[in-house]
């Protein structure tokens, strides 16, 4: 594959600011800590466990259609139509997302030893921010809006940082309002990007009918699949909350905040080509190249630089984030190599390879974050962590190469 120079610049756009986005990031757990301390950062993390989940329960996979339809579409209007329908998914997806989330604000009594029952109840319409950092990264990535989707992440996370120092200096924030103003922040901007993609309601039954055509033979195997490997991933805060505390749960997912840059190098890669994927038969040599290289580098800068930058930074008593960190890396690695090929096989129309794939990958993280959380506790999470993304590299490349060798596959 020649790669034209319109590509190579939007991936560097996307390169930089996925740093950026990094940065902020960072900055973001640092001020949050700061503020909030163990024990309310760990209660924000385990409420955004659950957003996270039951964002991901009520996608049923009509997104990755569109994603995958847009990315194909040769006719405007038809974009624009599908954009139209896009937006009447997410308002039905929100609702029902917000609806499961006050039947949970009932029943997390009964299993957890927390009183955040009312804040579920009172912020439930902020499921609309979680559902458009998943949708929109997708829809974006099907337009190859690879502009538009380097801001996605760096503005609210600018704004949310001035907005809350600000009021921050005269009255004093608290989980409540660090919730409303992050994630609402986001909301504001993910509906400001949805207008500026001007969709329209022209919406034939025809239209209907190809996508539900697409979501049947790719989106819905690949929602099983995200069911099945993303979404019980998240089960790994519940089950920290259930059987030690909330304040694990910050530990670990702060440790997943600091690993999360070495996904950056495949998946930006991934999502670059993306559109370019649907026209190719292997992947590039070049880009499979660059992905491995690049996160090589990064480990290595990784553990040279993690104890020195984290106490720079964060008070003591998040160090055990430290240790979690050195670990659970590895797993990181792993799973961002997995994350390119799963780009290019989703971009072929794939969605049962990935489905197959992810549930392998969920039955670890189910079995795992249970049973090895009740024995082994964190260190338990940790290594499935690295299990499950092991499994991940491997059937990945697995069905990429049964699907580059054109064999029969399930």
């Amino acid at each position: 594959m020649n790669i034209d120079k319109s590509s190579i610049n939007k991936a560097l756009v996307l390169y930089g600011s996925s740093f950026i986005g990094i940065g902020l990031g960072f900055a973001i757990s640092v001020f949050n800590t700061k503020i909030l301390g163990k024990e309310a950062f760990g209660d924000f993390k385990f409420i955004e466990t659950v957003f996270r989940f039951l964002a991901s329960l009520v996608t049923v996979g009509v997104f990755i259609s569109i994603t995958r339809m847009l990315a194909i579409a040769k006719d405007k209007i038809n974009r624009h139509n599908l954009l139209g329908l896009f937006v009447i998914a997410l308002v039905f997806a929100g609702v029902i997302g917000a609806i499961l989330l006050i039947i949970f604000s009932y029943l997390q009594p009964l299993w957890f030893s927390n009183n955040l029952g009312y804040i579920f109840r009172k912020y439930a319409f902020l499921i609309f921010a979680f559902l458009g950092n998943i949708t929109l990264r997708e829809i974006l990535k099907g337009l190859n809006k690879i502009y538009t989707l380097s801001t996605i992440s760096a503005i609210p996370a600018i704004a949310y940082l001035a907005i809350a120092y600000w009021y921050n200096l005269d009255n004093p924030l608290y989980l409540e309002q660090v919730l409303l103003f992050y994630y609402g922040i986001q909301l504001i901007f993910f509906i400001i990007l949805i207008i500026r993609l001007k969709p329209t309601f022209q919406i034939k039954k025809e239209l209907v009918k190809d996508v539900v055509k697409e979501n049947n033979t790719n989106g819905k195997p690949i929602y099983f699949g995200s069911l099945a490997g993303v979404a019980t991933a998240q089960i790994v805060g519940f089950s920290l909350s259930y059987f030690i505390d909330n304040t694990q749960v910050g530990f670990y997912t702060l440790a997943i905040t600091i690993c999360s840059p070495l996904l950056i190098v495949p998946s930006v890669l991934g999502t670059t080509f993306f559109k370019k994927f649907t026209s190719l038969n292997v992947l590039p040599k070049k880009v499979v190249l660059f992905s491995i290289l690049g996160t090589l580098i990064a480990l290595i800068v990784f553990y040279l630089c993690i104890e020195k930058v984290f106490l720079l930074f964060y008070s003591e008593e998040f160090t055990p984030a430290i240790e979690i960190s050195k670990i659970l890396i590895i797993g990181f690695l792993l799973h961002g190599l997995g994350d390119l090929i799963n780009r290019f096989l989703g971009a072929k129309g794939q969605g049962k390879l990935l489905r197959n794939a992810a549930f392998a990958v969920g039955i670890v993280n189910i079995l795992g974050y249970s049973i090895l959380v009740y024995y082994f506790g964190i260190y338990g999470a940790i290594f499935t962590k690295i299990l499950a993304s092991g499994l991940y590299l491997f059937m990945m490349y697995y069905y990429y190469k049964k699907f580059t060798n054109r064999k029969t596959y399930v």
